[in-house]
This record gives structure tokens, C-alpha cells and sequence, in this order.
């Protein structure tokens, strides 16, 4: 039996980093840049209008409008896709659209509302109500967003359906982003039927499969459910090999050390080398890891007990740092909320605990957690109403009210 710690180390150095990709813009929600991402064009592109009105030579409108002039000749009308024809002569203006061009000369627009259009026999002229306009107003300058070359996202950034507009502006088209495991999920037990199947005498509903593919999803993985295995050599051997086609498998019990816990052997048979089995981790000790080689790449597997609590906490700990160094090459240190706890607490055992937990902040801000009734591995209603774990390591057996202690929030 291995330490959490000397099992993230073995993880790390058995699981590669994924080939880069180039996708289109449309599916890049939730990637990993590959690149930084620089603009290649200014933004905006003009100096532009952001409001309908007329744009209009600031100094030469103030001293006109002092000097007791109220009308103005409209020299041209520029919509948004048009470019502005002429630039302006002292006593002009052009009417302008939000987001068209304004004349060279321009430098502020007056808004629409300000203005009283008078047609004439031959042109049209407009009156104002200002009395005067601030040069720069109501129009923004080429580049004032961004200029060309500028950085708009460092390689490593997670895209955001926020960024997607952004990234279409500067003709990001197809983006470089770091590969993503397309994930298979096997929960197995002879005593397992659907979720929507009610249970005869020594059955249960497989929980650990939908559970397992919402975490799986819930991180934008492409996941395949397999159903379920019996403890049958033959079906975990089909069901295996099927979900070894993908970058990473999941299977949840049968990795204990009973007669019916078949995995390992299967495993072995079809040619996946074992990298460690057992953690000291409670819940979840018989967790399995191990790697199959195919096709110069290599299927990552993953064996986690079939008691749910010990399936999550497995996933939480092993998997998504193996999901990390495969997307990211890396696997960061943890970085969990430290908290007060609000109860003193007994943990059972001298294996690391993650305990299911309830988060609050008190009135000076200060986070709070307090340890929830928790039957052991298979109490999934400890789970249904925690926000997280607390992590209780093995130097007390006692923790006192007050102590701080790690907190990994759901």
C-alpha cells in the first residue's frame, strides 16, 4: 500500500500529455489554448460612431452655434458597412449610424435626439439643440479596444462561451488547443441493475455509473457509458476491451481482494500493466491504476471500489490528476479551502480521511465546515447534502473545534 502522494507521483510519470489539435471556433468551449492567441486586426477597425446622430467638427460647431448659427448642411449619410465619402467643410455634418465610419475630420457625434432634420428644395439641413459638444464624444478610436499583435489570451487559457465572440473578431477561425480524453465508464458487480429497474433481494441500483459519467461530463469530457459487467470473465473481457479503445477507462468494483473481484486478473489478461494497487486513502483503498499501450498512444485506466463514496473520492483525487496531465501535461499541487472546523472530530482508522462536509461563511467572512453524519463508502445521503470534503490527515486522531483543516469544495 502506497501514500496519496506516491500515487500522484506514479500517475505523473506513467501518464503522457495528449497530442495537440486545431478545431474550429464552435467547439473550442472549454479547451485548453495550446497558443497565445494575438490579434490580428484593430478593434475597432475605424474611428466610429457609437450612436446614431451626426458627426460634426467640434470647434467649428461650438463657434457657430455662439455666433448664433442654428442650421447645419448634411453632407452625407454613412451607415455601419459604408466608408465616409468626403471630409467635412466648416458648416457641415454627416449623418451617422452606430458602429459607421465617421469622417476623417470628425472628432464627436450629436446624438439623434439632439437634432431636427429640415429638408430643403436641393439638400438637407439640420438644427441642434446643443449649444455646444465635447470633442471625443459619443465616438470610440481605432485601437481603443485592442491593436493589432496585441495578446488577447495566453496559451493555457480555458475558452469561455464569453470568449467566443472575441475570438471570432480577430479571425480565430480554427484554434490549437491540448488534446481532451475521450473517457469510457464500466461499473461492475453481479448485484447491480439499472437505475430504473427496482432491485430483487441482493441486488442495488448501479449508482456508480451515472455518477461517474456526470463527473466525467461535467469536466467537457466525451464520455461512453458501457452499462454495466456481471463477474463474468468473458463480459468483463468484452466489455474491457471496448472501453479500452478510449484514452481512458473507468471501471468501479471488483478491485478488492474477494473471489468475485475479477478486474485485475481481466486487466492483466488483456495486457494492461499494473502501476499500483491500494492507496492509503479512506475511503477507497483498493483503488487500481494502470496503462495499456496501443497504436503509439496509450489507454490510462483507472480500477475504483465499487462502494460510491470511495468511486468519488477515487475520481476526485486520481482521476482528474491524471485528467490534468493528459490535457495539460501537468498536475498541479492541491489547492483546497483551509476552514475552521465548527465540531470537534474523531476520525476512524490511521488511513488519510476525506469526510463529507458542510461549507458556511460566519459574519466576519471566515469559512466554516462542519463534519457530516457519515455511515462509511456506500452512505451516498452524506454525499446528497455535502458541498465538499475535509481532508483529516493521520497526525491526530482528535481534532478539536477551531482547528483548521483542508476543505476540497465539490
Amino acid at each position: 500500500m502506497i501514500s496519496i502522494q506516491e500515487a500522484l507521483e506514479l500517475i505523473d510519470s506513467h501518464v503522457g500529455k495528449l497530442p495537440v489539435e486545431t478545431i474550429p471556433l464552435s467547439r473550442c468551449v472549454g479547451r485548453l489554448l495550446e497558443n497565445d492567441i494575438v490579434a490580428d486586426v484593430d478593434s475597432p477597425p475605424h474611428d466610429k460612431s457609437v450612436m446614431d446622430g451626426f458627426a460634426v467638427m467640434s470647434a467649428d460647431f461650438n463657434q457657430r452655434v455662439q455666433n448664433g448659427q442654428k442650421d447645419f448642411s448634411i453632407a452625407e449619410t454613412v451607415i455601419a458597412g459604408d466608408a465616409p465619402g468626403i471630409n467635412l467643410e466648416p458648416g457641415m455634418v454627416a449623418r451617422v449610424m452606430t458602429g459607421a465610419p465617421i469622417p476623417s475630420n470628425a472628432d464627436a457625434v450629436i446624438m439623434v435626439e439632439n437634432a431636427e432634420v429640415q429638408p430643403t428644395k436641393n439638400f438637407e439641413t439640420v438644427r441642434f439643440s446643443n449649444e455646444s459638444i465635447d470633442s471625443e464624444k459619443h465616438i470610440l478610436r481605432q485601437g481603443s479596444n485592442f491593436t493589432k499583435g496585441s495578446l488577447i489570451f495566453q496559451a493555457g487559457w480555458k475558452v469561455r462561451p464569453t470568449d467566443i465572440g472575441l475570438l471570432a473578431e480577430i479571425g480565430a477561425s480554427e484554434i490549437v488547443v491540448g488534446g481532451q480524453p475521450s473517457v469510457s465508464i464500466l461499473p461492475t458487480g453481479n448485484e447491480l441493475v439499472d437505475c430504473n429497474q427496482k432491485p430483487e433481494p441482493g441486488q442495488i441500483r448501479n449508482s456508480n455509473g451515472p455518477m461517474l459519467v456526470a463527473m466525467s461530463e461535467n469536466l467537457g469530457l466525451e464520455t461512453i457509458a458501457l452499462g454495466h459487467a456481471s463477474d463474468d470473465i468473458t463480459v468483463l473481457q468484452r466489455k474491457i476491451r471496448q472501453g479500452l479503445e478510449s484514452n481512458l477507462m473507468i471501471l468501479s468494483g471488483g478491485v478488492s481482494a474477494g473471489k468475485m473481484d475479477l478486474v485485475p486478473k481481466v486487466l492483466d489478461d488483456l495486457g494492461v500493466e499494473k502501476v499500483f494497487h491500494r492507496v492509503a486513502v479512506k475511503p477507497g483503498k483498493p483503488v487500481w491504476f494502470g496503462v495499456a499501450e496501443k497504436n503509439g498512444g496509450q489507454t490510462v485506466v483507472f480500477g475504483l471500489p465499487g462502494n460510491p463514496v470511495s468511486s468519488l473520492v477515487g475520481f476526485e483525487i486520481f482521476v482528474k490528476a491524471a485528467i490534468l496531465k493528459m490535457t495539460t501535461g501537468n498536475i498541479p499541487p492541491p489547492s483546497p479551502l483551509t476552514c475552521f472546523l465548527t465540531q470537534s472530530h474523531e476520525t476512524r482508522g490511521n488511513r488519510p480521511t476525506y469526510w463529507p462536509g458542510r461549507l458556511k461563511l460566519d459574519l466576519s467572512g471566515q469559512r466554516l465546515v462542519t463534519p457530516l453524519s457519515w455511515q462509511g463508502s456506500s452512505d451516498l445521503m452524506a454525499l446528497g447534502r455535502a458541498d465538499g470534503l475535509i481532508f483529516f490527515d493521520t497526525q491526530s486522531k482528535t481534532f478539536e473545534q477551531g482547528s483548521l483543516v483542508p476543505f476540497f469544495p465539490f
